[in-house]
């Protein structure tokens, strides 16, 4: 008898872990839609202030790195062919533009390659491409945004890519990009 329960028993709490996984899936895709459904309302990012006033200083400025990062992700048009020479000059901007710890080569390469992948596919938008830079200022030296949050950053630069019509998939790349850069900041440089 005691055996019977021990094994039903079992069999139940087997059943019951195993249908516990699809609930978080389903949990963790509506945070995430939620969080686009944010973008697109207009929900600042997590690295500009929430109310803006009058009086409110401005953000932080741009290192001319950074600037000159900006201007080429720009540059590149939709079925453009991105060369190995523009991408490396994109990592080495990202490079220059981090004003404390370094992220390795290594990191910023698999970055600007996905980027140039992306914008040779559909560009972003001024504005779109202004956040995205702001968020990798943040991302680059956490110094100058002392409220940012790292995982607010790392969905919002997902978004703005799945906005844009990316596919998810390159979206998520490219955010892990991201993610893998501030990890190696963190730790202090590549």
């Amino acid at each position: 008898m005691r055996i019977i329960f021990v094994v039903f028993s079992a069999l139940g709490l087997v059943s019951f872990s195993v249908q516990a996984d699809p609930a978080v899936i389903i949990r963790e895709r509506a945070k995430e839609l939620s969080n686009q459904n944010n973008v697109r309302q207009g929900v600042a990012s997590p690295t500009q202030p929430a109310l803006s006033t009058p009086t409110a200083p401005a953000g932080p400025t741009l290192s001319p790195a950074l600037l000159r990062f900006n201007t080429e992700i720009a540059a590149i048009r939709a079925d453009a062919q991105v060369t190995p020479d523009q991408q490396q000059k994109l990592a080495q901007d990202l490079i220059v533009s981090a004003q404390g710890a370094k992220p390795s080569l290594v990191s910023t390469s698999k970055l600007a390659a996905h980027l140039s992948a992306a914008f040779s596919e559909k560009p972003l938008s001024a504005t779109s491409r202004a956040r995205f830079v702001q968020e990798l200022d943040a991302v680059l030296n956490p110094a100058k945004y002392p409220q940012a949050k790292l995982d607010g950053i790392i969905r919002d630069v997902q978004a703005i890519f799945q906005e844009n019509g990316l596919a998810r998939m390159k979206a998520m790349a490219i955010a892990d990009d991201v993610k893998a850069i501030a990890t190696e900041i963190q730790k202090g440089g590549g």
